[in-house]
């Protein structure tokens, strides 16, 4: 229930286009919000990549959370985000 509101909330103050939001942010059981953005398909596996980051819990961590998603979708818009997570073993 806290969290629906949570992403009602945060899906309000996006600056997405009505619709889907891009990027997800979820709570954790230690109160530590977790932010994760598709970044593509990963072209030596073939997998989803996504990037994620845990933001600690504390009085502004919804705003660190939705900082850090906005920071990821920057990054896939401009392609600076690993495009694989294999190894130098693995891709040789």
């Amino acid at each position: 229930m806290v969290r629906a509101r949570y992403d009602l909330a945060v899906a309000r103050r996006s600056s997405a286009p009505p619709g889907r939001a891009k990027g997800n942010i979820e709570s954790l059981p230690s109160g530590a919000l977790r932010v994760s953005v598709y970044a593509g398909i990963d072209s030596v596996s073939g997998r989803r990549h996504y990037l994620r980051e845990t933001i600690k819990a504390g009085p502004d961590a919804a705003a660190r959370a939705e900082a850090a998603r906005l920071r990821m979708l920057g990054e896939v818009a401009e392609r600076r985000n690993p495009r694989t997570s294999s190894t130098i073993d693995q891709l040789l």
